[in-house]
């Protein structure tokens, strides 16, 4: 026989109206009461009935995530994060992929729209587009922003860029590099902005003069980035370093090093942002700073469904921070 609501209730010794606000977030519970729900629902099996609560609610149970590129590991995880979260809370997940490109991401937030979702995760694929701006602020329903800063009043998922990039790249510094090769992103996009400032911001602390023709941006996919450090390493004043500003830029670098013979950290030191899933497989692993992607998909499922239940609640902006993995790819220059 199935698992009804009020089973769930009498076996956490909670009233059936509580173990909906669990369900649904539309109410704040305790701690405590919510595992003693989420306990009983797995030991249960209990399965809500989509179609029966959107027949009351006028709700659509699912929520929609518009990822910048699915194909980027960094998507991959972020969405495991928000679907793990959403599974728990009973909702559906429907995604769709704006492969970096702004009209794709319109098309994509559209169509979500149309399908009746109750709120949106998007990583904006862009951080200075006016157009994309007017288009989430005029949706209707509610959204959370993550990976990518937006000047907007909503609420938004980032990670701490500028004080963990100066960390490592600080790290390079003292160690006795003085040039330190940064190859990243698109220059405009807030996350290649802040790490940026970060890589500044460690040469000031020093007293250090940043050498700006080693920043090398509007880079988009490991090959560019390949012929980038190729070029960084076809100078008479070769870096002795470089940071990474993502994972894509991360594989285009490796392979160019690998190219040149070069060894790290003997010959060339290198860091990156963002973890490397393939990291066992090198000769040296990389020291990184690795993102709290599922964290970042669970806080905007958090954010998300609070403002669905309170949409007049206060506007967020969480900044998590991501997790130094110093594997000793960091050491002296070479003589």
């Amino acid at each position: 026989m199935p698992t009804s609501l009020a089973d769930v209730a009498r076996i956490s010794g909670v009233s059936t109206a509580t173990v909906s606000h669990v369900i649904n977030g539309t109410r704040y519970v305790r701690p405590e009461t919510v595992e003693k729900v989420r306990n009983a629902i797995a030991n249960t099996g209990y399965r809500p009935n989509p179609y029966a609560r959107a027949l009351r609610t006028a709700t659509s149970e699912s929520i929609g995530f518009v990822a910048s590129d699915v194909s980027n590991s960094y998507s991959t995880a972020v969405m495991r994060g928000i679907a793990s979260a959403l599974r728990s809370r009973g909702y559906t997940l429907l995604v769709a992929d704006a492969d970096e490109n702004p009209t794709l991401e319109h098309e994509a937030i559209d169509a979500l729209v149309e399908r009746k979702v109750d709120g949106l995760i998007v990583a904006p694929t862009t951080s200075t587009d006016p157009v994309s701006f007017e288009q989430i602020e005029q949706i209707g329903v509610p959204v959370v922003l993550v990976d990518r800063a937006v000047p907007l009043e909503l609420d938004q998922v980032l990670v701490e860029n500028v004080g963990s990039v100066a960390d490592v790249v600080g790290q390079m510094l003292d160690a006795g590099h003085r040039r330190v090769a940064v190859v990243g992103g698109r220059a405009g996009h807030s996350s290649t902005v802040e790490r940026l400032q970060g890589w500044r911001k460690a040469h000031t602390e020093r007293g250090l003069v940043c050498d700006e023709s080693l920043a090398i941006l509007d880079v988009f996919d490991a090959g560019q980035a390949r012929q980038a450090t190729t070029r960084l390493f076809d100078r008479p004043d070769r870096p002795t370093a470089i940071f990474s500003l993502s994972n894509v830029m991360s594989l285009g670098i490796l392979r160019a090093l690998s190219d040149l013979h070069l060894v790290v950290p003997s010959d060339v030191s290198f860091a990156a942002f963002d973890d490397i899933e393939w990291v066992d497989l090198l000769d040296h692993p990389v020291t990184c700073l690795a993102q709290p992607t599922e964290q970042i998909g669970s806080t905007a499922v958090e954010l998300v469904l609070t403002r669905i239940a309170n949409p007049d609640v206060d506007h967020r902006v969480v900044r998590l921070a991501p997790s130094l993995c110093d594997r000793g790819s960091i050491a002296e220059p070479p003589r």
